[in-house]
């Protein structure tokens, strides 16, 4: 009887520190480049091969990181002006 009470409590304690570690491994914030060189910010346990920053405690942290790191491109396009243009004829 000792020995199945005995087993029973390592079974116990077994599951709730898993439980515990589990839960105490909180996700952080990294700063990700794609292979289309789109940079975002991701919510994820631990870096992947596409990481640039991080890891960060907060989004705002990550977000300012991302903004350093991943300037915004300026855009390639250019406004015509709509003004009419007269001829003479």
């Amino acid at each position: 009887m000792q020995l199945r009470r005995l087993v029973g409590l390592f079974i116990a304690m077994i599951f709730v520190l898993t439980t515990v570690t589990a839960f105490a491994a909180e996700d952080s914030f990294f700063v990700i480049k794609d292979k289309n060189g789109v940079c975002k910010v991701i919510k994820a346990k631990e870096k992947t091969p596409a990481t640039i920053a991080g890891p960060f405690k907060t989004k705002d942290e990550a977000t300012k990181a991302k903004d350093k790191e991943c300037p915004p491109k300026p855009s390639g396009k250019t406004s015509k002006s709509k003004g009419s243009s007269t001829s003479s004829q």
